[in-house]
This record gives C-alpha cells, sequence and structure tokens, in this order.
C-alpha cells in the first residue's frame, strides 16, 4: 500500500487503530489531497486529517499525528474486511496455539499444519 494507491475524490476508509479497532468498523472520507508524503482526506463533519506510509503497516496508512492512537486508512472497503479477517484470523490461530490447547491435537493434525506453515508456497497469490 502506497501514496499512490490513492486518487483526489475518492471514498477511503478509517480504521481505529488494532489496539482499539471498534470491532473494525469503517468511516468513509473523501480524498481530497495527494502529496507525495501524505494523503489528507476530510471525513463528514471534522477537519481534514493526514495519512502517511508508516514501517510496518503494509496495507494501509497511519494517521499523522503526534500522541494517542493512530487509526488507519484504507483505499477499499474490501481492504478494510481483508484487514479485519487477518487480525480476526491472527487472534484465533494465537488462542488454538495456546500451550494448554496444543496438546489436545493429534499428531496428524500437527503434522499437517507444520506442513502448510513451512509451506512457503501455499497461499500465495499468482
Amino acid at each position: 500500500m502506497t501514496i499512490k494507491d490513492f486518487k483526489v475524490g475518492q471514498t477511503a476508509y478509517i480504521v481505529g487503530d488494532w489496539r482499539r479497532r471498534d470491532d473494525g468498523k469503517a468511516t468513509a472520507a473523501e480524498v481530497v489531497k495527494v502529496g507525495r508524503r501524505y494523503v489528507t482526506v476530510k471525513e463528514a463533519g471534522r477537519q481534514e486529517t493526514r495519512f502517511y506510509e508508516a514501517v510496518g503497516f503494509n496495507d494501509c496508512l497511519a494517521e499523522d499525528r503526534e500522541y494517542g492512537a493512530k487509526r488507519l486508512l484504507f483505499p477499499t472497503a474490501e481492504a478494510v474486511d481483508e484487514y479485519n479477517e487477518l487480525n480476526d484470523l491472527r487472534s484465533w490461530m494465537q488462542e488454538a496455539t495456546n500451550w494448554m490447547k496444543v496438546n489436545n491435537y493429534t499428531i496428524a493434525q500437527l503434522r499437517a499444519v507444520k506442513n502448510i506453515l513451512e509451506d512457503n508456497d501455499y497461499g500465495k497469490e499468482t
């Protein structure tokens, strides 16, 4: 995800940061300016807000603010859905691999998971 993925006049979607996801609910905003370092959006009833390419955020832009939790900007509603699904799957995986639960899996199940996770080509888009 880069600044070049946004165009003036486009509807983009803002989500609360990953610590306070607000259940993944997105609010629509209009892209009003696309610069070299920032994408500026305008939400209904709010001031303009700038977003930038932050380290560690490959699928969205982060809000430009000095303090507080940064919100995230996505170019499409589908990108928001995918981001939310990814976070849900990560949470599920952490719970499923909890050290107390891992003893409940059979050797066949653990081998299958290992094969999937070690297969570098598994799940890659072509």
